[in-house]
């Protein structure tokens, strides 16, 4: 469990991450979901993001592609959940650039995230808790515009996070 005494509620963090060689700034907002943002800052402190794959991209109303399951089935996680916090932005409309925590079916969360690459409407199942910045969204949407691989669900690009920097 990430650490829960004194949980930041203001400022950001900035979290670059390498998908495929190439940098995908994040900037965690940490007033936007407090608790969220902690669990996710901490799992990318603990290097726990290092070296997964991205195992979904969505091409629909909801432009995504999702990352944060080590064992690229999107039924992993970090061996905890938690519930989407009160008051926070959960699904609606969203522009390109924005990061969204991704919940389970029992509106949990754990690891895994959303980088949306195009103007979308998501569900209920993703909390915003941040953003992308506009060389990165666009990296992403380079894979999307790849096309989805023959299961429909994953990028036909093999798509990695190499490495996960924090500042």
């Amino acid at each position: 469990m990430p650490p829960s005494d004194n949980i930041e509620k203001t400022g950001s963090t900035t979290v670059t991450l390498t998908i495929n060689d190439a940098p995908v700034v994040l900037t965690v907002d940490r007033a936007m979901a407090p608790c969220a943002a902690n669990a996710f800052i901490s799992l990318a402190e603990q290097g726990y993001y290092n070296d997964t794959s991205c195992h979904k991209l969505s091409t629909g109303d909801a432009k995504y592609l999702q990352c944060g399951d080590p064992s690229g089935t999107g039924n992993g996680g970090p061996g905890y959940s938690y519930p989407v916090e009160r008051g926070a932005k959960a699904g609606g409309s969203v522009g390109s650039g924005t990061l969204a925590l991704v919940a389970d079916s029992q509106h949990r969360l754990g690891s895994q995230f959303a980088l949306v690459y195009g103007d979308s409407k998501l569900s209920d199942s993703f909390l915003v808790i941040g953003s992308i910045d506009k060389d990165g969204a666009e990296s992403i949407s380079d894979i999307a515009h790849k096309g989805l691989a023959d299961d429909g669900l994953n990028p036909k690009v093999d798509t990695k996070i190499g490495s996960v920097v924090m500042g």
